[in-house]
């Protein structure tokens, strides 16, 4: 019997490397991507712990560069030709799902931000995804499979020092919301996935390329905010929601033959959501810079 196939970006950590992992037990054939070499054997590595080793293959692409992603997407392309010849399969090669996961945040104040940074976030975040999205459309359209993205409670809700990362998604979404029109004729599926914080790299990351930077502002204007927003990022990269509960969702969507448009992790930030879409935009910046004692 001929596996699912679904190709993963972003598989180093995170939600990436326990999708890719969880996937890959249930038989799935992952085409894990990793920028490099060290996290590609980690992968492996991981993948021979749970004995699923034969249902992982490990690709190197940096998605920001158009030739890498250009070679993944031929390689990709190969190997199902493969797949198909191993399992009899006269037709012509298709992929069943992509998830669009590979994502980074920069933080900080607007005032305060390079552009460098601003131009490096929506490179990764948004046409990094445009550019996978294209290169793989034809072996998804052949399978008529499903389209993932990975946005963000952030892509609906924008709060202070992240409002690069939250441009990002609120723009990957509306690229998703025009994708779901235009591939519905040919029966491919766009779905976004929206989580909240959880205890993955990006947060930590993002914290930690920050601060240097803003070291010199911290007895300036943006010092309160600067100190409130450090202890919210490091109990982010700590807590929050379980990472498998993730995986488990981008499972339930590969499953549900007409899955809804969004999904949020956890269920219950739909309240957060909620409450930013109801209340007037004067009261929610009040309440949020009370939060944040700012």
């Amino acid at each position: 019997m001929k596996r699912k196939t679904i190709v993963i970006t972003g598989c180093s950590s995170g939600f990436g490397r326990i999708t890719s992992l969880t996937l890959a037990k249930q038989n799935w054939l992952v085409f894990a991507t990793v920028r490099k070499d060290a996290d590609r054997e980690q992968l492996l590595s991981a993948a021979r712990e749970s004995s699923c080793e034969n249902n992982l293959r490990v690709l190197l692409c940096d998605i920001t560069n158009a030739e890498q992603v250009t070679a993944m997407a031929r390689q990709v392309e190969d190997l199902l030709s493969a797949e198909n010849a191993e399992a009899a399969t006269p037709h012509s090669p298709g992929l069943n799902a992509l998830l669009n996961n590979a994502g980074t945040a920069f933080g900080g104040p607007i005032e305060l931000l390079s552009i460098a940074d601003l131009r490096a976030q929506l490179e990764l975040n948004v046409i990094a995804q445009v550019a996978v999205t294209q290169a793989l459309l034809p072996l998804l359209k052949a399978a008529q499979g499903t389209l993932i993205n990975v946005s963000s409670v952030g892509g609906r809700i924008s709060t202070p020092m992240v409002g690069a990362y939250s441009a990002s998604k609120y723009a990957l979404e509306a690229i998703s919301d025009a994708l779901r029109i235009e591939l519905a004729p040919f029966d491919v599926h766009v779905v976004l996935i929206e989580p909240t914080a959880s205890p993955t790299n990006i947060w930590q990351t993002s914290l930690d390329r920050a601060l240097p930077d803003m070291e010199s502002h911290r007895t300036g204007p943006y010092a309160r905010l600067l100190t409130v927003i450090e202890k919210v990022a490091r109990r982010s990269s700590r807590s929050g929601f379980p990472s498998q509960l993730f995986a488990d969702t981008v499972v339930k969507i590969l499953a549900t033959p007409k899955p809804r448009a969004r999904y949020v992790v956890p269920r219950s930030a739909v309240l957060q959501i909620a409450l930013k879409q109801l209340l007037p935009d004067s009261l929610w910046d009040y309440l949020v810079r009370r939060t944040l004692k700012w």
